[in-house]
């Protein structure tokens, strides 16, 4: 975790603005300027404003309505779900919809649909996100969709020639005729719909991962799938596919804390002692605390996490601040 202390000496009147707005608000940068936008529907005023040309906008603490994305811009938030150091989530509200390339979304909790769409819509990197679902639809491709540290509670859709990669994710029914490429994540073919069809993963493969099924979820294979390293409940996760060194255990309970089918926003899927002792291709545990960036929901961009302001201003007026700021290291 990185930390930061900064010690300012500010203007009285600054302090009393800084500290005043406590309304959402969304930051637009662009080209050394920033505007703020106030307001449950502020992301939609931002990206608006934005250019299409890697903008920056900062959302605060709290809900904002969902807007679509058109445009190739950065968008960060406070994180996904309250942090050891007091802030509070950023929740975006509603289906997104992304019709455009390169764009990096981080600490968003999306409590709806996710949804790329068209046939510009490659290279998009999302950190330490939540989101309801994540699909592809419309036509054409999505290529190199990346997630790093995040969570899908429902289900993960790719098709045609789409291509995904997720390190140390949550990832719960993904399926469809698109590539995924899956690397110490928790990967969960858990069921609670009736009408479901069965998970089929095609050209995909899956690496340092746990794989459940609670059974009432089918999981099929078609080309090339690849499986290595991996911990899974279910003995038909090999026999269909080409995997190397892969364990069955029937109760994942006995590796992962605090262990249930069903996905849930709060548990962390922390290994046993016992669980830790299984090994990836790397030589780190399986799941999503091994590889070389070990899960941690803290966004990577500053939060100021604890403010001391001095009891009285000095003889010329100024007034001393020291702040703590805090950012997860990746």
């Amino acid at each position: 975790m990185k930390k930061l202390f900064l010690t300012l000496l500010v203007a009285l009147g600054t302090v009393a603005s800084s500290y005043a707005q406590a309304s959402l608000v969304a930051t637009l940068s662009h080209e050394g300027e920033t505007t703020a936008f106030y307001g449950a529907e502020a992301l939609g005023s931002a990206l608006a404003a934005a250019a299409d040309a890697g903008d920056v906008i900062t959302l605060s603490s709290g809900t904002f309505v969902a807007a679509n994305i058109t445009k190739s811009v950065t968008i960060r938030g406070a994180g996904m779900c309250a942090n050891a150091f007091g802030a509070l989530p950023t929740v975006i509200s509603g289906k997104i919809s992304m019709g455009s390339n390169n764009n990096t979304i981080e600490g968003i909790y999306f409590d709806d649909e996710v949804n790329v769409n068209g046939y510009t819509n490659d290279n998009n990197f999302f950190i330490k996100c939540r989101m309801k679902t994540f699909s592809h639809s419309g036509g054409g491709n999505a290529y190199n969709q990346r997630f790093l540290h995040c969570r899908i509670a429902d289900h993960f859709y790719l098709q045609g020639s789409a291509s995904a990669s997720l390190s140390n994710c949550i990832i719960r029914m993904p399926n469809g005729a698109g590539n995924f490429n899956i690397n110490n994540c928790i990967v969960l073919f858990v069921n609670v719909y009736n009408n479901m069809n069965p998970a089929v993963l095609k050209n995909s493969s899956i690496s340092n991962s746990i794989i459940c099924s609670n059974g009432s979820a089918g999981l099929t294979f078609g080309g090339s799938v690849l499986l290595t390293s991996n911990v899974g409940n279910k003995e038909e996760f090999w026999s269909n596919s080409s995997q190397t060194t892969n364990v069955t255990l029937d109760d994942l309970s006995t590796i992962i804390k605090d262990f249930t089918e069903a996905y849930n926003d709060d548990q962390a899927y922390q290994l046993t002692s016992t669980g830790a002792a299984y090994l990836g291709t790397d030589g780190t545990q399986v799941g999503i605390y091994g590889g070389n960036m070990a899960y941690d929901p803290t966004p990577t961009n500053p939060q100021i996490t604890k403010a001391k302001v001095a009891s009285r201003s000095s003889a010329d007026g100024k007034l001393s601040i020291e702040l703590e700021v805090n950012g997860a290291n990746h």
